[in-house]
């Protein structure tokens, strides 16, 4: 009888010593993995039948990311475009940059100041305010 007594109390000292590994594990997995966008520049300039937004941004941490959507004013792109040293891509690992482009069938005019968001698969949001500009301009890094 006291060997099953012994046995049980193992098995629910197993269980917990499990589960407490289980929940560190992943704490710490989720500690490591961090990520993040700096918008190093952020601008807003007019285009054919609307206008463009050009983001100059550096990504970090210790994991990649996927460009997903661009919001300004509360609207959402209508076309989006990444490239990463010169080439088109949606994913930017961390230590690259990038520039992001986006279109919006709306006009901005010079004075407006409109809050915008870029938005990750991963579910990541990180805020913007572009400056106004006549035309395109060249990221630090073109």
């Amino acid at each position: 009888m006291v060997s099953i007594q012994v046995a049980i109390l193992m098995a629910v000292i197993l269980a917990i010593a499990l589960a407490v590994a289980g929940y560190l594990m992943t704490t710490f997995q989720a500690a490591a993995r961090y990520t993040y966008i700096a918008a190093l520049q952020a601008y807003v300039y007019p285009g054919e039948g609307g206008s463009w937004v050009k983001l100059c941004i550096a990504a970090g941490g210790s994991d990649a990311l996927k460009i997903e959507g661009v919001e300004l004013g509360g609207v959402k792109a209508s076309q989006i475009e990444v490239y990463v040293g010169g080439s088109p891509r949606t994913v930017v690992r961390a230590g690259e940059t990038a520039v992001v482009k986006a279109f919006f069938n709306m006009r901005v005019e010079y004075g407006q100041s409109l809050v915008g968001w870029l938005y990750t698969a991963e579910g990541f949001k990180f805020p913007f305010t572009p400056t106004y500009t006549a035309g395109e301009p060249k990221c630090p890094f073109e």
